[in-house]
């Protein structure tokens, strides 16, 4: 229970004891049981969860590209993929024993390890990632069927130690869990692609006989002074073999262009105002290929207008995500992968391109 519910929840115990003695409703016994309830409520609900240390896995799921999506459609049909995407994650956590510990705008957190410990935590919580993904190709095949977009979905696990316990005051508290390996995991997040599920050394080196790795990326996340190793799970063999789906975005056509555009930071849900000057050399369906002065880490995000270029009109904003960064002969040729491909600014780039191949 949390506190923003105490003065309904007052106000029933008030009518039942009213109902019951046939005369409750006078004002001073009902102040002297609203008094008498007031502090048994802050005890119960600020003590029933104590804040302990705890050893717990974090899956943390969030839609690639969501705020160009709210950007670009109506609010109802955003508001039925998102009520869509939680019921599609929430059965498949139940499936595997997990705690959603919250959602947090396109974002849901989940844990395995608390508030109750069990041997197979971890497995569990790998299992529910790679489960997740699959969901998600049924999910979209039905938004297709709909005449919506597709939501694509990264996903980071991490294990560790962490407090968990009933945080909060008396006007509002809730379980929930703190500490260094939640930070990490939401410095992981921002990392997964669409269709991935990121590993951290600690949740690897627990499962490591019961998994496949695709790859190893090193990158370096705010908090850290050390480089971090994430890890891309292909398969978990627990409780059975499970295979993330692969999300072959990258195989399309891609045309050779130059033209000049100017890309922006995105840092948590804030464009920084910083311009980055680059060019365009070469633009596909689903992604990029740019050159820029400055090196740029895997996983940064940038938002680009491309409409002067590629003559569209009312051509939206579109949201790129950092694949891979090599020298090149102006600085560096950085490739960049959309994190949104549904939606009609993708939409018209796909037009553009098509245009360029077949004149059409």
């Amino acid at each position: 229970m949390q506190h923003q519910n105490r003065e309904r929840f007052l106000c029933e115990i008030e009518r039942v004891v009213a109902e019951a003695g046939g005369h409750g409703g006078a004002g001073a016994q009902r102040g002297a049981l609203r008094r008498r309830l007031d502090g048994l409520i802050d005890s119960f609900l600020l003590q029933s969860q104590p804040i302990a240390g705890t050893h717990a896995t974090i899956v943390l799921a969030d839609i690639r590209g969501f705020t160009a999506i709210t950007e670009s459609l109506p609010v109802r049909i955003v508001i039925g993929l998102l009520n869509r995407y939680f019921s599609t994650m929430t059965a498949v956590v139940g499936r595997h024993g997990g705690v959603i510990d919250k959602f947090m705008g396109d974002c849901v957190m989940v844990l395995f390890g608390a508030p109750e410990r069990r041997p197979d935590d971890l497995l569990r919580a790998l299992a529910c990632a790679v489960e997740m993904q699959q969901a998600m190709v049924e999910f979209n095949r039905e938004s297709a069927a709909r005449g919506e977009p597709r939501l694509y979905v990264g996903i980071a696990v991490n294990t560790g130690e962490m407090m968990a316990g009933t945080f909060g005051s008396r006007q509002y508290s809730e379980y929930t869990v703190i500490g260094d390996t939640v930070n990490v995991v939401a410095r992981m997040e921002p990392f997964s692609l669409r269709g991935q599920v990121l590993l951290s050394q600690t949740s690897l080196a627990g499962a490591r006989e019961h998994v496949e790795i695709a790859g190893t990326n090193e990158v370096r996340v705010k908090g850290k002074s050390q480089p971090v190793l994430l890890y891309e799970l292909r398969s978990v063999n627990y409780p059975r073999r499970l295979v993330v789906p692969q999300v072959e975005v990258r195989r399309s056509p891609r045309v050779p262009v130059d033209f000049p555009l100017v890309f922006r930071r995105v840092a948590g849900k804030c464009i920084l105002p910083e311009p980055l000057a680059g060019r365009v050399l070469d633009l596909g369906y689903h992604g990029l290929l740019i050159a820029l002065p400055t090196r740029l880490a895997p996983g940064t995000e940038l938002v680009a207008n491309f409409a002067p270029f590629l003559q569209e009109e009312g051509m939206g904003d579109l949201y790129a995500r950092v694949v891979r960064a090599v020298p090149g002969a102006d600085g560096f040729e950085i490739s960049l992968q959309f994190t949104s491909v549904d939606i009609p600014a993708c939409l018209q780039v796909k037009r553009f391109v098509d245009r360029v191949l077949w004149g059409r």
